[in-house]
Order: C-alpha cells, then structure tokens, then sequence
C-alpha cells in the first residue's frame, strides 16, 4: 500500500466534538445558574479566540484550560468561580465521547489493514477521559495528546512524535482531519500527505495544499488503502 499507517485527528474528524461541547457547557451553566438563550455562543467566541491564540504559538494549553472561562465570566458579569467551573468543565466533556457518522466503520477497516494513530490539539484529562472505552482507543496503536506532550498542531514537532512511535517517515503516513490551521498546516509543515474532511466547501489560503479533499470520512477509505 501507498502509506504505512494512518494519522487521525479526533474532535470534529472522528469524534462529535461540537455536540459534546454544547452538551457540556450548557451542563455546567445550569449547574452555576446562568440563563441566556445565546450563552453557548457567547462561550464559544471566547473559545474559539483562545484556541486560535495556542495554534499561534501564543497560549499555552493549561492558560486556555481556565483563561477562556475567566474571559467569558467577566465578559458576562458571570460570578460563579471561573477556575472551579473549568475544572469542572473538564469532568463534563470527559463524557462526550459520542462518534460522528462512519467514522467506525472508517476506523475498523483501516485497522483492519495497516496502523492508525491519533494526533489531537486537546487537554489530557479530557481527552483521555473520552478515549476510554471508545472504539478510537481500542483501534488505535498510538495516541498523542498535545497537552500531554506539550506540542500543539500545527508543530511538526508532534506528528513526528507519532511516526516516531510508528517507526515511520514523512512519506509513508497520511493525515486525516478537518482542521485548516491545526491538520492542514501542521501536515504541510511535517511533510505529510493530507486528507482533508472539507464537508462546507470551504478554501485553503493560498499557502496551504491538500493532496486530497473529502466532503465525508467515508470517502477518505480509498485514499487511505490505495495501494
């Protein structure tokens, strides 16, 4: 076969991450008391601004653990104890682990065939919490943890990390995900081919290229088991 092993992202690629985030929030603001009909939104701006602050190199993971809740506490006028409410955060989500469409039958019959890793931008407490007892683990021969590690896509540093663990090069691996900064850019800047789950039509900067641009997980089999 073309490529000796298959890296995956996970939040948005294999797992729902956006269903379990809404579910989690919206969890922990009923558990403090804050009402709004626009509350996720208003958290997700500060989330959203945070994340985008790590993949450029400006925030640590354990800064964005806490800094996004502070961000939208005091934006809010929101009194509840904003580090507590993290941490607690983090219980909540560990629980979503729910899978998108197709991405175990994806997973099973590349497994099936040659040796799947997963590299993702996450918190370790969250996403090993989420990992355990999903079929992502079960099927998985490596996992990398950005916080765990303390590298964040796009760093080439930590897929080489994972080719590491596979005893693979550049080359020899594909990389699957949905993410334009964090899995495009960081597979531009390891040397890997990139797979890129595109389900809105959306466009790279014109910086950026993809060997190959899906609309569903599904669709990548052929690309991942061509020979």
């Amino acid at each position: 076969m073309k490529y000796k092993a298959i890296l995956f992202d996970n939040d948005d690629t294999l797992m729902d991450f956006q269903t379990g985030n809404r579910n989690a929030i919206n969890l922990l603001l009923d558990e403090i008391g804050y009402v709004d009909d626009n509350r996720y939104d208003q958290y997700e701006e500060e989330n959203l601004a945070c994340w985008k602050a790590l993949e450029r190199g400006e925030m640590t993971q354990n800064q964005l653990k806490y800094e996004r809740f502070f961000r939208f506490f005091n934006k809010y006028g929101i009194t509840a104890d904003a580090r507590k409410s993290a941490e607690r955060f983090v219980e909540l989500l560990g629980m979503q682990n729910m899978l998108l469409p197709n991405a175990e039958e994806v997973l099973r019959t590349i497994s099936k065939e040659i040796p799947i890793g997963i590299v993702t931008n996450g918190i370790t407490a969250i996403q090993k919490r989420r990992f355990e007892g999903s079929i992502v683990k079960e099927l998985s021969s490596v996992i990398v943890i950005s916080e765990e590690v303390g590298i964040s896509k796009p760093d080439p540093a930590i897929f080489n990390l994972a080719l590491e663990q596979l005893k693979i090069k550049p080359d020899e691996a594909l990389m699957v995900g949905d993410g334009i900064d964090s899995d495009v850019r960081g597979a531009n800047n390891a040397g890997i081919d990139i797979c890129w789950i595109n389900p809105h039509g959306m466009s790279l900067p014109s910086e950026l290229h993809a060997e190959y641009i899906v609309s569903d997980i599904k669709e990548c089999l052929a690309v991942a088991l061509q020979e």
